[in-house]
């Protein structure tokens, strides 16, 4: 008698068999497409070879990072169908480039045939529902490439604001700085409060950077560690967009104790300036 099962094992295995027909297609093409970008590169300028080529390096390193993993049984007990067919996908991709995305997709096909009898070249996949999820990846990755332009796009503009604060600092401390040798109280009153203004501005344009800038700078990190973990490209991008940022960049923390001591000098030059009255100078 036939042993009745729930269709979980059989919705699983089917479901891995589009995912892993897809990955592969996906990852010739993006083999190709990086062949075909060393190419343009290489007929550009040694510099741009050179430039793409650190790229790529960039990246295969990741991706050795990544398909690592394969060769791990825990892995394969607790990895979904999504982690599988990602990480063969990074395994394929980088084979003919990289000995270790070779040993890899090599330990995926015989745990592919082990565990679940899939013949990575002969899955036995709906052709629709292939194009179907081939379809679906390419437009996650198109949405999850204009969630990092637009991050990269925020944190050259959050770069500026931050330039621009900068500025106002050193006007606020060159304007406080000449306030303390001005011999005309009014005209040192005056100064003393050109400062306090170019203080807080310094502080509203920073805060505008600092927001831009969390927001950029935490959005990629988080699509990079959501990636190497295998999660597909539209929960990434859909997670890009919501994610909203507590921290500040590295340099922040240095800028924001400058800024509490200038506004403690400005202040304190302030109550100097209301204490030495009109007619009490000396």
């Amino acid at each position: 008698m036939a042993e009745e099962t729930d269709g979980i094992e059989e919705a699983f295995e089917g479901q891995l068999r589009v995912l892993v027909t897809a990955a592969g297609q996906i990852a010739e093409r993006f083999a190709r497409a990086r062949e075909e970008a060393s190419r343009k590169a290489q007929a550009v300028s040694e510099q741009a070879a050179r430039e793409m080529q650190d790229r790529f390096e960039a990246e295969r390193k990741t991706a050795q990072l990544e398909v690592s993993r394969v060769h791990s049984p825990d892995w394969w007990d607790r990895a979904t169908p999504e982690q599988m067919s990602h990480t063969y996908q990074v395994a394929r991709a980088w084979t003919k480039d990289d000995p270790e995305a070779a040993r890899a997709e090599q330990t995926m096909r015989n745990e592919f045939r082990s565990r679940y009898n899939l013949d990575v070249d002969k899955t036995d996949a709906d052709p629709a529902a292939v194009n179907a999820a081939v379809q679906k990846a390419e437009r996650d990755r198109a949405d999850a490439d204009a969630e990092r332009h637009r991050a990269a796009t925020e944190a050259a503009e959050a770069q500026l604001l931050l330039n621009q604060a900068d500025q106002e600092d050193r006007r606020a401390d060159e304007t406080r700085l000449a306030a303390e040798h001005e011999p005309n109280p009014e005209t040192r009153a005056q100064r003393l409060a050109e400062a306090e203004a170019a203080g807080d501005r310094s502080t509203a344009i920073r805060e505008d950077g600092r927001t831009a800038y969390d927001s950029a700078e935490r959005r990629e990190g988080t699509a990079s560690d959501l990636e190497s973990r295998g999660i597909d490209s539209q929960t990434v991008a859909a997670r890009m967009r919501s994610d909203v940022s507590q921290a500040k960049p590295a340099t922040e923390a240095i800028r924001a104790n400058s800024s509490k001591t200038l506004k403690a000098r400005n202040r304190s030059s302030s109550r100097g300036a209301q204490l030495q009255k009109p007619g009490m100078d000396r």
